[in-house]
């Protein structure tokens, strides 16, 4: 089977799985019996169509061919492949980013062979055996570098082994190793465009209503003599407080657990919250997006979170008392837009 490995350089917020892909490839092939002639290292030419499922799984139709030569004899063949692969890009499975700069991919195939032996085609002894079966099949195993050189665009190196077991009775080499070396060109299309959904995050502030008490007219006495009544005193009204509160939401970048300094403001505002409402609780609730990563990373991501959150609180001044901390994982998405999710929702009262 194939294998992969990646870099993961930069985060993107457009959604590049799943898409179509075509490309043309270029480089060498030779092939290995132990028995009979040694074949020369030849040129080879592979076209591919494919398409990725997954960040992790995708399928390819290659169609490849070469011409080779043999040391020592007259000696010619013509090879030609028709090969279904399985791709598995393992930089998604260690780095869940969804444009990596680099993809490590693992291929695992079944070629269907049709080189032997109709298409020999000059005087090696046993290149007229009659009786050979045209079509051959045979097990493919090999990896591919691909670096995402622009968005449509990625140019990658790959290189594996078929191992064919020829049905050419009449022939001692029938068992074959194809190594092969290629170097190509990918175009990328039909990627599906992320829905932007503006979060919610409308912090509530404190009102103060004034609500003026009714007067109430004092009775008119009798006057007896010229000596005006008492006037009883005139109370001020009182104002009602609502209680305060407020709401925040501290967003955070794909895989990462630190304040950026855009979101610094934030934690600002709910430190003064605090600071004017010394009998409010602080709640904190953790998250992580459900499109990327798994679900024991998402939980690790948002506890991370939280625990940032709290201790920038901490050092602001904030008692470790007055908070409580929460995290939700990638279980609970409160946001339609994925990236979104990335999140610690603050609320104080």
């Amino acid at each position: 089977m194939a294998m992969f490995f990646a870099i993961n350089m930069n985060a993107q917020e457009e959604s590049y799985y799943p898409h179509a892909f075509v490309g043309v490839q270029g480089g060498v092939m030779r092939a290995y019996n132990g028995e009979g002639i040694d074949r020369k290292w030849s040129p080879m030419a592979a076209i591919n169509l494919g398409y990725n499922f997954t960040q992790v799984f995708g399928l390819r139709l290659q169609a490849n061919g070469s011409t080779w030569t043999a040391d020592g004899v007259d000696y010619k063949s013509k090879v030609g492949n028709i090969d279904l692969d399985m791709l598995f890009n393992l930089s998604n499975v260690f780095f869940p980013n969804r444009n990596n700069f680099v993809n490590v991919i693992a291929i695992a195939g079944a070629p269907f062979n049709l080189a032997v032996p109709h298409s020999w085609v000059d005087n090696y002894a046993y290149s007229t055996a009659e009786g050979g079966d045209r079509w051959n099949t045979a097990w493919k195993v090999g990896g591919q570098l691909d670096f995402n050189i622009a968005k449509n665009f990625s140019f990658n190196l790959e290189g594996g082994t078929n191992y064919e077991r020829q049905k050419n009775e009449g022939l001692h080499d029938n068992n074959k190793w194809w190594p092969y070396a290629m170097a190509g060109i990918t175009y990328k299309f039909g990627f599906k465009k992320a829905k932007k959904v503006a979060p919610v995050a409308a912090p509530v502030v404190a009102e103060v209503v004034e609500e003026p008490k009714a007067e109430v007219a004092p009775a008119q006495p009798v006057v007896e003599e010229k000596k005006p009544a008492p006037q009883p005193k005139k109370e001020e009204p009182k104002p009602v407080v609502k209680p305060a509160k407020v709401a925040e939401n501290i967003f955070f970048d794909l895989a990462k657990s630190d304040v950026t300094d855009a979101q610094n403001g934030k934690i600002d505002a709910i430190v003064k919250f605090a600071n004017e409402n010394p009998n409010a609780k602080i709640s904190l609730v953790g998250y992580a997006d459900k499109g990327t990563g798994t679900a024991a990373i998402n939980k690790r991501l948002a506890d991370q979170r939280v625990k940032t959150v709290k201790n920038l609180l901490v050092k602001k001044g904030i008692k470790a008392n007055r908070i409580s901390t929460d995290s939700k994982g990638d279980t609970v998405q409160p946001f339609a837009n994925n990236d979104d999710n990335r999140v610690v929702i603050v609320v104080g009262e």
